[in-house]
């Protein structure tokens, strides 16, 4: 019942299918016309054949797989053992082609349980006809997307600048000046006072003024729009200055090295545990014992407003350095030959990692790195919940390149 089944028990003459499980669709309950038989073997609390923690094996009568064999629809045993409440499935035709009487149970992927429903549904799939189609049995899933939301602060600070342009106005400062800042047809805007800093030197006095932070962000104008995400771009690369580096050529903003030629840990929390990522990490050569190359973890990040809202998305990569801090001569050939290795589960965990220290909790706990301070803040969104969960233990099992598909990055 947990798995939206229907299921119509036989009778006393029953002859080696003790009923028939008749698929639903979740979202209206309708049957399906789609039948499975099944099979259901019980014992109070005796053990299996070889078995121990994770799997056991199940041979079978030769009289019930010559039954089963003449059947036009799929049959699944399902082994009961009372004392424990375990109860486990497989496909009476799923033993090898070698003994094919014998089958050989996983104690987790073949619990007959809610989560096997997809799994079970799919052997109603005809193959031999183009477009068979079995809608997914489980209900909806939450799927995270690679975006974070941007907390603005309330205020902004604007006046008129000496210069057209902020490429002008550089000219006039000193290379340790903040650079949090945008100028464009002589309009400044920051999220930073400019009075009593050297930026004074490219404004005309008497005009800084402080203006509510929505009558730039969410003006209509494009113009505006541009200037303020170039605005947001380069505050978030100075509130985190103190632990990343920014790459020019792919915007990417990346973990500074610690020391040259030295790779370092970052401890996060991803959905459910602690964990650390090596996020600075050389590369030994094997030839010579010298240092190769040194990856850093990295993101792109850009920002996007929908409706009177700011988002900030992150795009997982790799940033290449010859040992820490000088760019690497071939980094965009290192990057692709690393990004056809990267796994969904990876690709996933760098997006959380990075989630993890835009919206400051590592704060408590990496002495490492400290939740940055500055007038940007981020908060985490909420899972998006989907109307329908996708099958995955389905299509590993029928699909030939489910194991290619896998280490696909998939973000969304």
């Amino acid at each position: 019942m947990s798995m939206g089944f229907a299921f119509d028990q036989k009778g006393r003459l029953e002859t080696g299918v003790d009923g028939m499980l008749e698929l639903r669709d979740p979202r209206t309950g309708r049957t399906l016309a789609k039948w499975i038989g099944a099979q259901v073997k019980t014992t109070e609390n005796g053990r299996y054949t070889r078995e121990d923690e994770g799997r056991f094996e199940y041979l079978l009568e030769p009289a019930d797989l010559n039954y089963w064999r003449g059947s036009n629809l799929p049959v699944i045993i399902v082994l009961v053992r009372l004392s424990t409440n375990e109860m486990y499935w497989k496909q009476v035709d799923a033993g090898p082609v070698s003994e094919p009487r014998r089958l050989y149970f996983d104690k987790n992927a073949d619990r007959f349980d809610k989560s096997a429903a997809d799994r079970i549904a799919s052997l109603c799939i005809e193959r031999d006809k183009l477009g068979t189609y079995v809608p997914p049995m489980l209900s909806g899933e939450g799927v995270h997307i690679n975006m974070v939301n941007v907390v603005l602060p309330e205020n902004i600070f604007v006046a008129t600048s000496l210069f057209a342009s902020g490429r002008d106005a550089l000219a006039e400062l000193d290379a340790d000046a903040p650079f949090d800042w945008v100028i464009r047809d002589r309009l400044f805007i920051s999220f930073r006072d400019p009075e009593g800093t050297s930026l004074m030197e490219v404004l005309d006095e008497g005009t800084v003024e402080t203006v509510e932070t929505s009558a730039i962000s969410a003006s209509d104008d494009i113009d505006d729009e541009n200037a303020f995400i170039e605005l947001l771009g380069r505050t978030v690369r100075v509130q985190f200055e103190d632990r990343l580096s920014f790459d020019r050529d792919s915007k990417a903003l990346y973990f500074r090295a610690k020391a040259m030629n030295k790779g370092f840990k970052y401890s996060y929390r991803s959905l459910i545990n602690e964990t650390s990522a090596l996020v600075v990490a050389p590369w030994v050569r094997k030839k010579d014992g010298k240092i190769g190359s040194v990856r850093h973890h990295a993101f792109v990040p850009r920002f996007y407003r929908i409706g009177d809202e700011w988002f900030l998305t992150v795009t997982p990569t790799f940033v290449f350095t010859r040992d820490g801090y000088r760019p690497h001569n071939f980094s965009s050939s290192l990057l692709a030959g690393k990004k056809k290795k990267e796994k969904n589960g990876a690709v996933r965990g760098q997006f959380l990692m990075w989630r993890y220290l835009l919206t400051g909790d590592g704060q408590q706990q990496s002495d490492l790195l400290q939740s940055a301070s500055g007038p940007l803040r981020f908060e985490a969104l909420e899972p998006i919940q989907m109307p329908m969960a996708v099958p995955e233990e389905a299509w590993k099992k029928e699909d030939p390149n489910a194991e290619a598909m896998e280490d696909r990055e998939w973000l969304l």
